[in-house]
């Protein structure tokens, strides 16, 4: 990889590149109050789940579509079928919320038609513009390659995951550090098994996490929009 693409990389996943992940907890805070999470080892856990659960073979499924495909209209067929997975809609909000963004964002100081045309159709509202593929979209403009880019969502989603926890009180930032070291080995073996794999094969099925989202929908006071 070369250094330009090497720089690229650092900068979409530095934690000020405006996404607005840092404001999404997915599901953790209410978890947190209502004490079914609150040990950095239960942490952990349920960080280790939706990874091999839900973003593995679904949203890096179909973010390694999204980045090799040749054509827009499977870009766009993809932009659908993964809006369509999301049972929340506080979720679905907040992922082409932060999608959305990262397009507009990305587009600002990259040229590509792609992603020029993606914007665009975000903005007649022709895509949902859900995270996974937006940011499928923006890699492949700044030439990341396929297996970085995963790498690079996954570690971001356990990055912003692990801040939350830490802004709730319910870990250190040690135990931080820790949590992340300790899920590394599981990152490289999701990417490895979603790299390869049809858009057709994506599922998901993390009941908790989604079950404690769609509570977290209906409260009123609360720090994080997921």
């Amino acid at each position: 990889m070369s250094t330009e693409a090497d720089l690229h990389m650092m900068q979409l996943s530095d934690s000020m590149f405006p996404t607005g992940l840092f404001a999404a907890s997915g599901g953790i805070e209410t978890m947190f109050l209502k004490k079914k999470i609150t040990t950095s080892r239960e942490l952990r856990e349920f960080l280790g789940a939706v990874i091999t659960r839900q973003l593995g073979p679904c949203e890096c499924v179909m973010l390694a579509n999204v980045h090799r495909c040749q054509g827009r209209d499977e870009i766009a067929e993809l932009d659908s079928m993964c809006h369509s997975m999301r049972a929340n809609k506080e979720v679905r909000e907040a992922s082409c919320r932060s999608g959305g963004q990262l397009a507009r964002c990305v587009a600002g100081f990259v040229t590509s038609d792609t992603l020029d045309w993606y914007c665009s159709m975000i903005v007649s509202k022709k895509a949902s513009g859900e995270y996974p593929v937006s940011f499928g979209v923006c890699c492949s403009a700044m030439g990341i390659k396929t297996e970085r880019a995963l790498a690079m969502f996954l570690y971001g989603y356990l990055a912003s995951s692990v801040g939350a926890a830490l802004r709730l009180g319910m870990i250190d930032h040690m135990e931080g550090q820790e949590v992340i070291h300790a899920l590394k080995p599981l990152i490289s073996e999701t990417v490895s098994e979603s790299l390869k794999k049809p858009a057709s094969e994506a599922w998901q099925f993390v009941p908790q996490a989604e079950i404690y989202q769609m509570v977290h929908e209906g409260t009123d006071a609360k720090m994080f929009i997921t």
